[in-house]
């Protein structure tokens, strides 16, 4: 394995179905307190997440995330769960022009997400236009979809980006959608799709949430 920061050595593989990438991680997890609105967690890729904010502005929540070593943020809050047939949707906003190409989305089917064995799957967009769906479990991430372009996805403009993204667990099948347009489906067995759900932002972006379904 390469060592990529003094936190966290990751290898990665490609097969059939897509990219893997086995991390060792000393993340920590960050509980609701001073740079955390009131409930919520944040599990860092790496490091503690100090550096990761989350505030709520009204209705709306506001996410601005640090560098490295915080990384990338998975958000969570205990009362957010769902088992069975559900939708979970949301608006979310890019404030700044990103310094890099960088992800944000929805997690869904989360569990022990504050242990080395958590798993939850994920949903996410980036800059250019693309999508992105992988799973996780424990230190283990395997891409079910690869950076994929669609027409449904508001590229960035002016250094903004908005997109409404949606995860709908209909029975056997998980639809994928942006802006009100399906852009890719999955059987749910190739997912994890009962337990917490939330939000997944890459390091280094500053994100609005607003219109919340779920």
């Amino acid at each position: 394995m390469k060592l990529t920061n003094p936190f966290r050595s990751c290898s990665s593989t490609r097969t059939r179905s897509g990219l893997v990438l086995a991390c060792l991680s000393l993340a920590a997890v960050a509980h609701a307190a001073g740079n955390l609105a009131e409930g919520w967690s944040v599990r860092a890729d790496s490091g503690a997440g100090a550096d990761n904010k989350l505030t709520m502005e009204g209705s709306a929540l506001h996410f601005v995330t640090g560098g490295p070593p915080s990384n990338n943020g998975t958000y969570y809050n205990p009362a957010w769960t769902a088992t069975g047939n559900h939708t979970f949707s949301a608006t979310m906003s890019e404030n700044a022009k990103a310094t890099h190409p960088d992800a944000y989305g929805l997690i869904f089917g989360g569990s022990n997400l504050d242990g080395d064995n958590q798993t939850y799957s994920y949903f996410e967009v980036r800059q250019s236009g693309e999508f992105y769906i992988a799973t996780r479990k424990g230190a283990m991430v395997t891409a079910v979809v690869p950076w994929t372009k669609n027409a449904a996805i508001k590229p960035e403009a002016d250094g903004k980006q908005s997109n409404n993204l949606s995860v709908q667990v209909n029975g056997a099948n998980v639809i994928f959608s942006v802006n009100g347009t399906e852009v890719n489906r999955q059987p749910a067995s190739a997912l994890q799709v009962n337990g917490l759900f939330g939000f997944r932002v890459c390091h280094r972006l500053d994100i609005t949430v607003t219109d919340v379904k779920k």
